[in-house]
């Protein structure tokens, strides 16, 4: 599996059961990207687990999407080999990420991308990260001050999002400060 272009899904810090099942806890819930016969790659979040620095690839063996998310894989039986894998992070090829309609993009994609101001046309800085808050997510901007700038990823903030050859332009209208 080709980590350079490896996306973080969510993490893991508990065991459920006595089988090796594992919470898992996704930073998108609405994502159905796992299943049964995926390849992962798991990577210590502490360095306190037993998978070495350069993560270790497995094969899901069994995922329930609930009010909890399990997780199983092949190779890990039961609680004991669960636990020595603890904490994780983990990670999936970017390139298993279904197709998007045309006026939709995966939020991950825009991170490192530069944005622009809507209006004056210069560079801002560029999109570090994105957190859910409830009603959208939320862009993390580091400006060219090196300040961070936190505005919602709605239409009225971010009027273009343009998918270029090998980039996005990306405007933003910054908001009024009151």
């Amino acid at each position: 599996m080709d980590t350079t272009a490896m996306i973080t899904l969510g993490y893991c810090q508990t065991v459920h059961g006595l089988k090796g099942a594992l919470k898992l806890n996704l930073e998108n819930i609405e994502g159905r990207t796992i299943e049964k016969g995926t390849k992962v790659r798991l990577f210590s979040r502490n360095g306190k687990s037993h998978l070495p620095k350069s993560g270790k690839e497995f094969i899901v063996s069994n995922i329930v999407y609930g009010h909890k998310v399990m997780i199983s894989f092949e190779g890990v039986e039961d609680r004991a080999g669960a636990e020595k894998i603890l904490p994780f992070d983990l990670m999936v090829s970017r390139e298993l990420f279904p197709p998007l309609p045309e006026d939709e993009v995966y939020l991950t994609d825009l991170e490192g991308q530069e944005v622009f101001d809507h209006e004056k046309g210069v560079s801002l800085g560029e999109i570090k990260g994105f957190y859910d808050h409830p009603g959208q997510s939320v862009a993390v901007i580091e400006t060219k001050e090196k300040t961070p700038l936190e505005i919602p990823f709605v239409k009225a903030f971010f009027p273009v999002v343009e998918e270029l050859e090998n980039s996005y332009r990306i405007e933003v209208i910054r908001p009024e400060v009151i």
